[in-house]
């Protein structure tokens, strides 16, 4: 199901995202926009998330975004590897493993340190 409104609220927290990008974001992004991996990516796209047991709309904006590949890149920090945060990642990752979409997830110190192993986990998950 495909929810074409975007809740203003949600415009404005995907820009503050984007305005507020890590280190290892736009390294990544760097890479993913000049478009070495073929394959169109944006940054900080809301995606819409319907759950039908609570019957609310619900949006979520992951780091990175391949519509056409379904595939979605998270790069997660400090915060991420706190119990709560850990739950909500967790809940976020099953409602977009039921929305067809794959999710990647690497850490902040795999994008800083070794970011051709990262481009080349990417490229795997594009390949198929």
């Amino acid at each position: 199901m495909h929810n074409p409104y975007i809740p203003e609220i949600i415009k404005i927290a995907a820009r503050d995202l984007r305005k507020n990008m890590t280190h290892s974001e736009k390294l990544l992004w760097k890479e993913l926009r000049m478009n070495k991996l073929v394959h169109k990516f944006m940054r900080q796209r809301p995606l819409y998330v319907y759950t039908e047991d609570s019957w609310l709309d619900r949006y979520i904006i992951p780091d990175f975004t391949c519509l056409e590949k379904r595939l979605l890149i998270e790069i997660d920090w400090g915060v991420h590897f706190e119990k709560d945060v850990l739950q909500l990642d967790y809940e976020k990752e099953k409602l977009i493993n039921q929305k067809w979409y794959t999710l990647l997830r690497f850490t902040n110190d795999q994008v800083n340190q070794d970011l051709s192993g990262v481009l080349e986990k990417i490229k795997t998950h594009l390949s198929n």
